[in-house]
């Protein structure tokens, strides 16, 4: 009886290495898959990576997304101003008073005492927290949403899609039509979520952070920037013949 020979250690490292990588591309594609292995070796250095935006437009629903009595065991409420319960995003103090001190609004769900999940929004203009880019919005009818939270125990019921209906509701209130957003490029199953709920993508930026040095490719003006100190501005505006979903 012939007897296996054992496998070679550094052939079962080489195997997971490859299927791990196969893995990866089928889930990003090529370019953008060599991109986040970049940003991986880049971000061993304090202050580099690569940040690879995709912007997001999305037309306010006319209708909710749910029935009345879906997800009600949760409480939703508007924050104007920084509350505890926001500790659980993780985010520093400094990123969360800066968001409210530019006008931020965030609508929070709680559940036991716990934040189940949020969603922030603002007017005029958002100035980026993780690179150095204001993106800005000239027109009443657009604003920008950021930062969709959503805890992993709340991710299987309705609660994203109640959320999203009373930040809809209140934005058309306000006589909002479109919703901007960027997502990040490495996150898949964001993106996903948010082509799912209608939303299009309207452009791409890519930036290199090296430092204090950032440099900046959009797919808009003014299309390349390299900063030292200053920042990148980037601005969206209505287009009134963009098709809805």
């Amino acid at each position: 009886m012939a007897i296996a020979r054992p496998k070679n250690p550094t052939d079962t490292m080489v195997d997971t290495l490859v299927n791990k990588l196969k893995a990866l591309v089928r889930e990003l594609g090529i370019g953008t898959s060599v991109l986040y292995l970049i940003d991986r070796m880049l971000r061993r250095v304090p202050g580099w990576g690569i940040c690879d935006y995709r912007f997001f437009a999305q037309y306010l629903p006319d209708k909710p997304r749910l029935a009345d009595g879906r997800a009600k065991k949760f409480e939703l409420h508007w924050l104007s101003q920084p509350d505890p319960l926001l500790a659980e995003l993780g985010r520093p103090e400094s990123v969360i008073l800066n968001r409210f001190s530019q006008g931020a609004r965030c609508l929070i769900a709680i559940r036991e005492g716990r934040l189940a999940g949020c969603i922030w929004y603002v007017r005029s203009q958002f100035i980026e927290d993780e690179v150095r880019v204001d993106f800005i919005l000239p027109d009443k009818r657009l604003v920008w949403d950021f930062d969709v939270y959503i805890a992993d125990s709340a991710r299987l019921g309705f609660l994203f899609a109640r959320m999203w209906d009373v930040f809809d509701a209140r934005l058309r209130s306000e006589g909002v039509e479109i919703t901007m957003s960027r997502i990040n490029g490495f996150n898949a199953r964001s993106i996903n979520s948010h082509l799912r709920l209608g939303a299009q993508i309207v452009g791409r930026a890519l930036f290199f952070k090296f430092g204090r040095l950032q440099l900046m490719l959009a797919s808009q003006s003014p299309y390349v920037h390299l900063a030292r100190r200053g920042r990148s501005k980037l601005t969206f505006a209505f287009d009134k013949n963009s098709p809805k979903a």
